[in-house]
């Protein structure tokens, strides 16, 4: 049942040394075996050369004094065993050779994790193996690198920008004692009973059970291939420490695409679709110990598919999706329904201020509702548009309102929403999606990239997890059953699902 452990590297915290002549200035990195100390040599924003030095494994770097000028930008590797993207290769005695390479997006290329500007790696039995990466707002530029290696440490220098778009000279230090083993927050549950799996399933859990109604798929050809998209009725159970899935019975009508919570009631599907309708009703379903109960919840003001929900201070809070009809079309609805009130009904509130959506991420934490990218579809001459695919991402919080927050890194179409959260600190997280950089530019076999994405609430950006989702997949719900986060089947890429299970613990 286990699945190989994915990569784990070290999330390096940068240091500023001082402000640069430009990216593509020269630069150059030392290790000094006689004083056992770090030195950087790079071009100051007057032009001048200045350097800086440390103690290896010290955080206190010396002010940027008028140093040697380096003699030119640091060389790209040419050695044809080294990873795609590598910028620069050095020995580094006994352990091997150490290198840099960059793991920024390029369109036409599937993405490879991590999608970090600077990833330190390492050759291990004629291979290489990525490490560590310098915790950098996603996506950042980087110009010249250098790097540097003593026995027990690695230094890697670049020049990048700041929050001020002022060239800098930043460094991160690895420990090599720190490299990290395999990863140990992910493992593997039974596999979903629904060969080949299913996309948009809607999934909750109940007193601790697992709950996984309807869904959709290609059970014959792709797509493009003249394949029928099929939907399902099905509804099966996981109980904890269960080593398969138990089927419990059907839903009313088969549907997926319905957005999905899970509350102390039951899990409540909202809408969704099948080949003939988009729904309006919502529905309860509750596991009795013995079986699930399906109960009628109150329906949406309208039908809606492709929508995404959250609870927030028992409040659902729904958002976007697809109206009914022909051609397709997204819309800006936002919905709450009050678990608290008498008679509870779905009120119509304010949206946000920007385009409408479908197949966003939503997720509650701290206080507030979070709606994070999407695709906007609207009609061009009577017929489906093409789609713009957003990265804008919004708050909402009772009592204040909307607010805009930084744009998400790259756009994360359809990824596992409710996303998962945590209180302490305050983050959420998103899993993979779909980048429409890479839409039409890939091929259709190329799986979706395995980057998590975490939105510091704290500090108000986005920066990029240390690991690797395993499987990952979009048009699913992330459940929370006791500290871990369950992403059960899914969409590996355009008409294809899987049937892994898989259970993730944020660890940091």
């Amino acid at each position: 049942m286990e699945k190989s452990r994915p990569s784990q590297l070290a999330s390096l915290l940068p240091h500023t040394l001082g402000v640069a002549a430009g990216l593509g200035s020269p630069l150059q990195a030392f290790y000094q075996t006689a004083t056992g100390r770090w030195r950087v040599q790079w071009h100051g924003a007057d032009g001048r050369p200045v350097a800086a030095e440390t103690a290896v494994g010290s955080t206190t770097w010396s002010e940027p004094a008028v140093g040697p000028a380096p003699a030119s930008a640091s060389p790209a590797a040419t050695d044809a065993s080294s990873p795609t993207g590598l910028l620069l290769t050095v020995p580094s005695g006994a352990g091997g050779r150490a290198g840099l390479r960059s793991g920024r997006r390029v369109i036409g290329v599937p993405p490879r994790f991590p999608n970090a500007s600077v990833v330190l790696c390492r050759e291990e039995a004629g291979a290489w193996r990525d490490v560590a990466f310098a915790g950098e707002t996603p996506e950042i530029p980087v110009g010249s690198v250098a790097l540097a290696v003593s026995p027990t440490h690695w230094l890697a220098a670049y020049l990048t920008y700041d929050a001020q778009a002022r060239a800098v000279c930043r460094v991160v230090e690895l420990a090599l004692a720190g490299i990290l083993p395999a990863a140990t927050s992910w493992r593997q549950l039974p596999a979903y009973p629904q060969p080949p799996g299913m996309a948009a399933p809607m999934v909750g859990q109940h007193n601790g059970v697992l709950i996984a109604a309807g869904g959709a798929n290609f059970p014959d050809l792709k797509p493009w291939e003249g394949g029928k998209k099929r939907y399902y009725d099905e509804i099966h159970v996981l109980l904890p420490g269960a080593q398969e899935w138990k089927t419990v019975g059907k839903l009313p009508i088969p549907r997926g695409y319905g957005a999905t919570v899970s509350l102390p009631d039951g899990v409540l599907i909202c809408g969704g679709e099948n080949l003939d309708t988009v729904f309006r009703d919502t529905l309860l379903l509750r596991w009795t110990g013995t079986k699930v109960e399906i109960s009628a919840w109150p329906a949406l003001p309208a039908p809606t598919t492709c929508a995404v929900a959250s609870v927030l201070n028992n409040s659902v809070y729904l958002a976007g999706g697809y109206v009914a009809g022909t051609p397709k079309v997204s819309q800006n609805v936002f919905w709450q329904l009050d678990l608290t009130a008498t008679t509870p009904q779905w009120q119509t509130l304010p949206s946000w201020s920007g385009p409408t959506r479908a197949l966003p991420v939503s997720a509650a934490v701290g206080g507030a509702f979070y709606l994070i990218s999407g695709i906007d579809i609207s009609p061009l001459d009577g017929k489906e548009g093409p789609g713009v695919y957003l990265k804008d991402a919004h708050r909402y919080t009772p009592g204040r309102g909307w607010e805009r927050l930084p744009d998400v890194p790259w756009s994360v179409i359809a990824a596992p929403s409710s996303a998962p959260v945590t209180e302490t600190p305050a983050r959420v997280f998103v899993l993979g999606g779909v980048d429409g950089r890479q839409v039409g530019k890939i091929p259709r076999d190329s799986s979706l990239p395995g980057d998590i994405l975490y939105f510091d609430v704290t500090a108000n950006e986005w920066r990029h997890w240390h690991e690797r989702w395993p499987t990952p997949v979009v048009c699913i719900p992330a459940v929370q059953i006791g500290q871990e986060w369950i992403l059960a089947t899914g969409e590996l890429m355009a008409g294809v699902r899987t049937t892994e299970v898989w259970a993730w613990k944020i660890t940091a």
